[in-house]
């Protein structure tokens, strides 16, 4: 009897990198169906992810604008293309920044859930990277917590624009992860802005509970979504994922709302073996695991859209109203299967590293504290952009995007400081609207009439007027999401003594959300605000709003 000789098992040959012009490609980080992702190098040396397809695709002139369009859009928090470069073969390679730490599902896997103001850490930044896709014509369509990594500093970024594209194209495949995919793309309808809301509101919900935003048939009803999510994001996250697209707010407007339902604080990141050392797009990984065998109308403004007539009903004027609103504060893909069980590990053993990514930061735009850029090599979500005058959005600049792009604005501590200086309203007007305009909002969200005299003289017809809101919010039972004015206007138009200043200014509202008795939500739309003459008088703690009337022939 022939004994057969032992056969020692051999490894799998490394497959042979692609040549992609301008690029080293190193090793494979992800493989699926129909690409491989390689982790490489460009020519200066900086790290790159390289999306090789593995067939020669039709590339319309649509698909090439699309790659165009995205190649433009810049923000920190969402990955960039850098390169699109046409294969010796015909094939096109997308070349992506590398990113790594964990992603997002893989975190929350971990630890269960995340508090409310870890979610604000995460999402705030998220939202507004989707919003500047939008801005730029764009649709992301798989935004999903697959498709978030939470880097080693803790910065949150978007990934994987394999499945973006321009606003307005066909149905086409349909694109989504589970759990986080809109209704109506599972529908067969082509994505849109606020299908990548839905998927926002679909990764709050998730983070929170650890599983996917549900799929009712209709609206679900606000006490399940509470009982879910918790009082703090209820309401925003129950917009979110309205099954009327119609009703959902804009990604930029998502990002003022989150960042105002709680304090943001640091995220408790935990790295894991099954943790990607760098990531491209989890849509690769889940490709691969297909390759195994199968184991109505619009917003409408409400009875309480205009409420008081002084100082400012929220979301009436200031004064008559003294600013119009109370904030509280856009793609093709395949569902996927499983992620790739062998994947490059980031770390041997998990190890728990608390990052400060949200130290120090409070409401954006308030009178308490103003958002500080990061420091120390601390990622701090960025809050919503500051308007300038006009309503001209302020982009973000300089090297870290997480940092405020405008100088400090009225409402900050300055702006409270000013307040107890004799001068202050004649110095800086706008400041001191700012700061008055934001003790008032703080002081109606909170339905509380004690905290009215900190923005205006009690007993005043300012005061008065917004008692009487405070009263009907509190007899109705319905709150409102945060109120945070910005000022687009101010000057001094009167001054009858020292301690008596008028100044005509004008201040808007961002949208915000509306929560009836029964904890539905209604978003209502921005206020641009409307000119208004503000008597101010000093008082020992400060100067206070007397009164609110139209401007006067000056």
């Amino acid at each position: 009897m022939t004994t057969a000789p032992h056969e020692t098992p051999t490894r799998p040959a490394r497959p042979r990198p692609p040549h992609v012009p301008g690029h080293r490609l190193l090793h494979v980080v992800g493989a699926g169906a129909s690409s491989t992702v390689w982790a490489g190098e460009d020519a200066a040396g900086h790290p790159v992810a390289v999306r090789v397809p593995h067939d020669v695709p039709a590339v319309t002139p649509d698909e090439a604008l699309e790659r165009h369009v995205l190649m433009a859009v810049r923000h920190d928090h969402l990955v960039r293309l850098r390169d699109v470069v046409v294969l010796a073969d015909g094939r096109v390679a997308l070349v992506f920044d590398l990113h790594r730490g964990a992603r997002l599902d893989s975190l929350v896997g971990r630890r269960g859930h995340l508090r409310p103001g870890e979610v604000v850490t995460v999402l705030t930044p998220v939202a507004q990277a989707v919003a500047a896709l939008h801005a730029a014509g764009g649709v992301h369509g798989d935004v999903s917590a697959p498709n978030v990594m939470v880097g080693p500093t803790g910065r949150p970024t978007l990934l994987d624009l394999g499945a973006a594209r321009l606003v307005g194209g066909g149905p086409g495949e349909i694109v989504g992860t589970p759990g986080f995919t809109a209704p109506e793309v599972r529908r067969g309808e082509a994505p849109g802005p606020r299908s990548d809301v839905y998927s926002l509101g679909a990764i709050a919900w998730f983070c929170v509970t650890g599983n996917g935003a549900p799929d009712p048939v209709g609206r679900l009803d606000p006490a399940v979504v509470e009982s879910h999510v918790g009082p703090e994001l209820a309401g925003l996250v129950a917009a979110c994922i309205d099954p009327d697209p119609t009703r959902r707010p804009s990604a930029a407007e998502l990002a003022r709302l989150v960042f105002d339902c709680a304090a943001a604080e640091p995220v408790e990141v935990v790295l894991g073996d099954d943790d990607d050392a760098s990531a491209l797009t989890h849509r690769i990984r889940a490709h691969a695991a297909q390759d195994e065998p199968p184991a109505p109308a619009g917003p409408r403004r409400g009875r309480l859209g205009r409420l008081g007539s002084a100082f400012g009903s929220a979301p009436g004027r200031l004064g008559s109203a003294v600013g119009r609103r109370v904030l509280g504060r856009t793609g093709r893909s395949r569902f996927h299967g499983r992620p790739l069980v062998a994947r490059v590990a980031l770390v041997a053993a998990a190890v728990v590293l608390l990052l400060a990514v949200g130290v120090g930061l409070q409401r954006v735009l308030t009178a308490d504290a103003r958002p500080t850029g990061a420091t120390g090599g601390e990622a701090r979500p960025s809050p919503p952009p500051s308007r300038a005058p006009g309503g001209a959005t302020s982009p973000p600049t300089g090297p870290d995007a997480t940092a405020p792009a405008t100088a400090p604005q009225a409402g900050t501590r300055s702006g409270d400081a000013l307040l107890t200086d004799a001068t202050g309203p004649v110095r800086d007007p706008a400041a001191v609207v700012l700061a008055l305009s934001t003790r008032r909002a703080r002081a109606l969200t909170a339905r509380d009439p004690t905290r009215l005299a900190t923005a205006s003289r009690p007993r005043s017809p300012a005061w008065e007027a917004d008692a009487a809101v405070v009263e009907r919010l509190r007899s109705t039972r319905v709150r409102w999401s945060g109120l945070v004015p910005e000022v687009q206007s101010a000057r001094v138009v009167g001054r009858a003594d020292p301690d008596r200043v008028v100044v005509r200014a004008r201040v808007s509202f961002p949208a915000y959300l509306e929560i009836d008795r029964a904890g539905v939500s209604r978003l209502r739309p921005a206020d641009p605000g409307t000119p208004l003459d503000l008597v101010l008088l000093r008082q020992p703690e400060g100067w206070r709003v007397e009164a609110v009337s139209p401007p006067s022939a000056s």
